[in-house]
């Protein structure tokens, strides 16, 4: 919630005093949509087995049957 809070006023203090021009448009979008994709990225993998992005669990499963064996 902070992390958010300070990106935003980060993002919203550059657009106040950048000049009007597309190209400073152009960088803070950039910049806003790479910084929320990290953020969503970061989230999305607090649970790898559901999501946008799934991990394989084969390993793990491969391993606990090794650990099983005797």
């Amino acid at each position: 919630m902070v992390l958010v809070f300070w990106l935003a006023v980060l993002f919203g203090t550059f657009g106040l005093l950048a000049p009007t021009n597309a190209t400073v448009f152009i960088i803070l979008l950039t910049c806003a949509v790479s910084v929320s994709a990290a953020i969503y990225l970061i989230v999305d993998m607090d649970h790898p087995y559901i999501g946008f992005i799934h991990v394989s669990d084969a390993p793990l499963r491969a391993a606990l049957v090794e650990m099983g064996k005797p």
